[in-house]
């Protein structure tokens, strides 16, 4: 007992240290854990169909899906580069129309005075100085998602190799409760993906025709924009409604009103019927928890946190019902049974 309570406080600490000083790392290390629990969700299945090695199948899939993805992105790119750069070149007459409609309201004047076109404009220095910094950033975040890609594709590949790992720092009283906890955050990590993939898929397609329906230009774009801000539950939505807003406002201002209903539809249909329906038996993440950790995360550490917040709250509350609540405020042993027999 005296060495599971010091292993347990050795790596906590050591925990809290590496979240204190290098935040990112762990936020990156979570996502290609993230990243290998998808992939292990479509591989092993079908190495298993095929009767072939776990981890084969774990590599066709990530081949697969990168092929699928760059056929895409091919098809495509011409399509979503066009609407990608009239955005961009809308921008300055979107922020004028929104200006003039709040003209005389708070915050309208100064909107419009820094809206106009000679104050968007940048001098040479601003201009060089921003390209750099974009430069910059733009290689940090491709250096992050190889990190991540090779992570999860290592770790998707043989995961018992670094489980028992993890497993090797604790004592060995500890091991059979650690190694259920891991099962069940990889249990729980698997349903919320799989919810929130079937989510963000179908709100896309939805705005997609809903913006189409309503004339409202560069459909293709926002709605691509919006299943990528499904990723974040609840916040994400807002977002993508942003653009799209401001967009038919500068076309014509009686659609914003029904870019909002269209918006608030699409949503209820996704929270209220898709996604609890494919949570139902896997991740079931309370609405107020979800709003909490996107809160918390995105304080301490920015967008990355906030795009991570909902899955990590998922392995969260895995690992306290397990660890926490069935292994120590509960009896063990009627924890246990109460897993086995559960339907």
């Amino acid at each position: 007992m005296r060495h599971d309570t010091a292993t347990l406080l050795i790596l906590l600490a050591a925990v809290a240290l590496l979240g204190w000083f290098a935040p990112d790392v762990v936020l990156i290390v979570f996502a290609g854990c993230l990243l290998a629990v998808a992939l292990r969700a479509a591989g092993v299945p079908l190495a298993r169909y095929f009767g072939m090695a776990p981890h084969w199948g774990v590599m066709i899939v990530a081949f697969v899906a990168l092929l699928v993805i760059g056929l895409l992105a091919w098809l495509g790119f011409n399509t979503i580069a066009n609407q990608a750069r009239e955005f961009v070149q809308a921008a300055p007459r979107v922020l004028q129309s929104v200006a003039s409609l709040l003209e005389g309201l708070p915050g309208g004047d100064w909107l419009k005075q820094h809206a106009s076109p000679e104050a968007m404009t940048p001098n040479a220095q601003a201009a060089a100085n921003v390209a750099l910094q974009g430069a910059w950033g733009t290689l940090g975040a491709l250096g992050n998602i190889v990190l991540v890609l090779l992570l999860g594709l290592y770790i998707g590949a043989d995961p018992t190799l670094y489980r028992s790992g993890a497993l090797a720092l604790l004592s060995p009283g500890m091991r059979p409760r650690a190694e259920a906890t891991l099962n069940a955050m990889a249990n729980s990590l698997r349903g919320w993906l799989l919810g929130q993939m079937f989510a963000m898929v179908v709100s896309g397609v939805l705005t997609f025709i809903g913006l189409w329906a309503l004339g409202v230009p560069l459909a293709g774009f926002l709605s691509i924009l919006t299943a990528i801000f499904g990723f974040m539950p609840y916040i994400g939505p807002v977002i993508g409604c942003v653009p799209a807003m401001l967009i038919a406002a500068s076309a014509d201002p009686s659609l914003v009103p029904w870019v909002i209903a269209l918006f608030l539809a699409v949503q209820n249909i996704e929270g209220n019927f898709l996604t609890p329906m494919v949570q139902k038996q896997s991740s079931d993440v309370p609405p107020a928890v979800l709003l909490g950790a996107q809160a918390l995360f995105g304080t301490g550490l920015g967008f990355l946190g906030v795009l991570l917040a909902a899955p990590i709250a998922a392995a969260a509350m895995a690992a306290i019902r397990v660890s926490y609540v069935e292994g120590w405020v509960e009896d063990p042993a009627d924890a246990d049974e109460k897993r086995l027999i559960r339907p």
